[in-house]
């Protein structure tokens, strides 16, 4: 194998190195290089420091596990955010993350944002809405999600469906919400 100082080799020659020699050397730069900000990136959408530390391992490990047949069309760290990324949207559509912005903002301290307050408040009755426009059956679905904190299994038990027809309904409930959403959410992101 070629003889590297590790530290100042690109990206793209630590992905040869990795993929053509099976560096773990060359893997452990790359990791050193990345994690952190995979990390970051993870837990400014989980609020989770340990969920958000297994999906950065599951990414690298995966990543090592497919060297030999990777093909990166970006730069590495683009690479790396999007299967982050995809990670923890598989992770939330799998229902395993039970926190979301509707239920940070239960725990929302207003003395903490006496300059917002007034933003804070209309983000509340914006929220209130929204949830009060949605059909019947979905809001009822969602608010036993939220309110209730009762799982999709649950749910389905308690109304009688199915708990695939209990996941269209909080996504449908998530995607009626989200875009009217957006915009304010930003607050409660920079907190």
């Amino acid at each position: 194998m070629f003889q590297y100082n590790l530290k100042s080799t690109t990206d793209e020659q630590l992905i040869e190195l990795i993929r053509d020699y099976d560096s773990r050397e060359a893997f452990d730069e790359l990791y050193n290089r990345h994690w952190k900000y995979l990390f970051t990136s993870s837990f400014n959408l989980l609020r989770d420091r340990d969920e958000s530390m297994d999906i950065c391992q599951v990414v690298f490990l995966w990543f090592w596990e497919h060297r030999k047949t990777i093909n990166i069309k970006t730069n590495i760290r683009g690479y790396l955010y999007s299967s982050v990324k995809y990670k923890i949207a598989n992770f939330i559509r799998s229902g395993k993350i039970r926190e979301s912005f509707f239920d940070e903002l239960k725990r929302v301290d207003i003395d903490t944002f006496q300059e917002n307050e007034m933003e804070v408040k209309e983000l509340q009755i914006m929220i209130f809405h929204l949830v009060n426009d949605l059909p019947k059956k979905c809001k009822e679905v969602f608010q036993l999600s939220r309110n209730e904190n009762l799982t999709h299994k649950q749910i389905a038990d308690k109304l009688g469906i199915s708990e695939k027809t209990v996941d269209d309904h909080i996504l449908r409930a998530l995607k009626k919400l989200r875009t009217p959403l957006n915009r304010l959410a930003s607050i409660f992101i920079m907190l």
